[in-house]
């Protein structure tokens, strides 16, 4: 029962594989082994499109995909060129009694071949226009893969393109082969133009890189223009030649660098040549408006070049266009050079004309033989339109006339460059010779100018220092006088609060003599009636009050004699002082008088003294003046930010005594706004005041540094903290 199942399974697996080869192409049976290149007719092989482009081997070979090859419908419909992956099938079938190896070629961006085997695996090789060169398989140079068949041997081959549709667009799909050995003998061994074609393409290199060098230094040495542009083209343009070569190794490993950088290389080739030019005709002189003109079209053929780059779905017939119209805009612009030079600059230099036509055999071999090649070979591909006798003659010696023409051109430029570059240098020269004579007329006149000025300067000099002795006269009188005034100004605070002070004692003298005369007359009263012991206390009153008197007079006799001391001019005689009792004297004197000028003023007042400090010697008079002028500062910027900050702020002056090691301190602190860190170090320098104009003369806390320094040995300094006020410490030495 069993050998009958197998037996149907295997009925069913044949029918199966034998309706799945119903739809296979004919075999391709190979009778000859001498042709280049066969076209292969449609019947032989067949077409999958392949549009997401992910369709494996193993896929497409696979019984479900068999009847989804079709025979070639391109030639009727053309290619869809939105799908790019197309797969194809055939068969080969070596009859001949010899092994043979056949070829397919492959002009497409990338092919995958898959060859069975008769262990269920495939064989792959590949090639391509964007395959690296060391990845390629078969025949490299030429993109042909090659098939090795043994005497009766028949294959099934499966091949993967992919297309490149943006430059590239045939018009339908053509499947040819050829044989190994006549294809090598024809592309390797007869064919030997390829690498002559190499040779000249790096001596052409060779000559223009060292022409571009030597323009170039000649640029460095001229600074003109013209000699930067040849060098830019000659560079690029020997580029351009190296990238054309089939042996160069550098962007065969590269796919679109291959194709995009001998473009992009030529572009700015083109575009050096065409400025060059400009400049050494100076159209912008003769002939400004073709100049524009000329200027844009360098610009216009860069974006015929751009367009053949740009990625697009144009047809091959709108590429080949775009070629025409890059060779007609360049035929325009030479157009355009040629009108130049024999309209407008009739009477221009010998080596211009010369130029020009040094370059005309290279402009018509580049220009008028490239493009009869390129259209002959447009309407072969395109027409079948056969080539002509001068087609196959000139497209064999097109490299060696080059060659001539521009060795011959390199030859005659070379000489006009070295002779505009003599001219140059001359005019350098001569312009040099200029320079250095008008730079001596202008030296000698400088000379002159500088002696006139010499004599004028001493004369200015001398009357200026006349009018600085002056000056300073009067400035040493202006500065005695506001050290007077200075002294004057504290005297007249001084003497205001002296008048609050001996207002106070003689208050007291006023209210006890008139309360003694009163008890005086209660006293006569008392005798009179004979009451003595009413008489006695009264007595005891009326003496009480006399000592009262005489306690305030002798307060108020210290007060003036004070006063006359500080009005004294100085003797610089030191005498031992209680510091504690001066500080709290000028204090509360430095209050008085303020609150004289000004009643709003108010602020109170603090004091620590130490009442171990020993007394010091020094001259009374300054040391309280330096103090007047610390306790005026103080209270100043109390009642100032009071004035800013009428609520929440009490003004408070605090004085300080100690003694420190051999010094004795005296520190005078507020709390006002403190001292700006700008100012802290000009608030010791003469004539430097915060105060408004009319307030203040600047010279207090100079003055104090002096006497406090020089006249004492000590010293003075100021510590502050911006709004929260600052403190003024003296101090003098035992």
């Amino acid at each position: 029962m069993k050998k009958h199942y197998l037996l149907l399974i295997t009925l069913i697996f044949s029918g199966s594989w034998v309706f799945a080869q119903q739809n296979w192409p004919s075999v391709i049976e190979i009778k000859a082994d001498t042709a280049i290149s066969q076209n292969i007719d449609d019947k032989y092989w067949q077409l999958l499109e392949d549009p997401s482009g992910k369709l494996t081997i193993n896929q497409v070979s696979s019984p479900a995909y068999n009847a989804k090859f079709h025979i070639n419908a391109t030639r009727t419909k053309g290619y869809d060129y939105h799908i790019d992956t197309y797969w194809l099938r055939y068969r080969f079938k070596n009859i001949l009694n010899r092994p043979v190896k056949l070829t397919v070629r492959e002009n497409v961006a990338y092919a995958w071949i898959y060859i069975s085997q008769p262990n269920n695996k495939w064989k792959v090789q590949t090639t391509g226009e964007f395959v690296p060169w060391s990845k390629r398989d078969g025949l490299k140079r030429i993109k042909q893969l090659v098939v090795e068949l043994s005497a009766g041997q028949e294959i099934t081959i499966y091949e993967r393109d992919i297309f490149d549709f943006r430059n590239y667009k045939p018009q339908f799909f053509q499947f040819s082969i050829g044989f190994a050995n006549p294809v090598i003998n024809k592309s390797y061994v007869d064919n030997d133009s390829d690498y002559y074609a190499t040779i000249i393409y790096s001596v052409v290199m060779g000559v223009l890189l060292l022409a571009a060098l030597t323009n170039l230094l000649f640029f460095r040495i001229v600074r003109e223009k013209v000699y930067l542009y040849l060098a830019f083209f000659e560079l690029f343009f020997g580029l351009y030649y190296f990238t054309n070569s089939t042996e160069n190794i550098i962007l065969r490993e590269h796919r679109y660098l291959n194709f995009y950088v001998p473009i992009v290389i030529l572009i700015v080739a083109f575009f050096s040549m065409m400025h060059f030019i400009r400049h050494f005709l100076s159209t912008n002189i003769h002939t400004p408006r073709w100049d524009k003109v000329m200027v844009g079209l360098s610009y216009l053929q860069i974006l015929a070049w751009l367009a053949i780059l740009l990625p697009s779905y144009w047809s091959y017939h709108t590429y080949v266009v775009i070629n025409l119209v890059t060779s007609v805009i360049i035929y325009t612009y030479m157009s355009f050079v040629l009108g130049t030079l024999l309209f407008y600059i009739p009477g221009s230099k010998g080596y211009i004309r010369t130029g020009i036509f040094a370059a005309l055999p290279c402009l018509f071999v580049w220009g008028v033989g490239y493009f009869f090649l390129f259209i002959s070979s447009e309407l072969n591909d395109l027409y079948k339109v056969p080539f002509t006798k001068a087609f196959l003659w000139f497209h064999s010696w097109s490299n060696v006339i080059m060659l001539i023409c521009f060795f011959w051109l390199v030859a005659v430029f070379s000489r006009i460059l070295f002779r505009r570059f003599r001219d140059l240098q001359q005019m350098v020269l001569q312009s040099s010779l200029d320079k250095e004579r008008l730079a001596k007329e202008k030296e000698i006149e400088r000379s002159q100018l500088i002696e006139q000025q010499n004599a004028e300067l001493e004369r200015q000099v001398e009357a200026r220092t006349a009018q600085l002795k002056k000056s300073i006269d009067e400035l040493k009188t202006t500065q005695q006088q506001l050290v007077q005034s200075e002294k004057l100004a504290s005297l007249g605070e001084l003497t205001a609060g002296i008048a609050h002070e001996i207002q106070n004692p003689l208050n007291f003298v006023n209210n006890f003599s008139e309360v003694s005369v009163e008890l005086t007359s209660e006293l006569k009263e008392e005798l009179k009636n004979g009451n003595t012991k009413e008489a006695a206390v009264l007595a005891d009153d009326i003496e009480h009050n006399l000592e009262k008197i005489i306690h305030h007079g002798k307060r108020a006799d210290g007060i003036v004699k004070n006063m006359l001391q500080h009005s004294r001019n100085n003797s610089g005689e030191k005498k031992l002082t209680d510091v504690n009792a001066l500080a709290d004297e000028y204090m509360r004197l430095s209050y008085h008088g303020l609150r004289a000028k000004d009643k709003s003023f108010n602020s109170a007042m603090e004091t620590h003294l130490n009442s171990d400090l020993p007394q010091v010697n020094v001259v009374p008079q300054d040391i309280g003046r330096v103090l007047l002028n610390l306790f005026n500062n103080a209270f100043y910027t109390v009642h100032q930010k009071k004035k800013q900050h009428p609520e929440g702020y009490f003004p408070l002056v605090t004085l300080t005594t100690s003694k420190k090691d051999s010094f004795i301190e005296i520190a005078v602190t507020d709390n006002g706004n403190g001292i700006p860190e700008s100012i802290k170090d000009k608030i010791m320098q003469p004539f430097f005041t915060t105060k408004p104009t009319g307030e203040g003369t600047g010279l207090g806390l100079s003055l104090s540094y002096d006497i406090v320094v020089k006249g004492h040995g000590g010293s003075i300094s100021a510590g502050s903290t911006e709004g929260q006020g600052s403190e003024f410490i003296i101090k003098l030495p035992l």
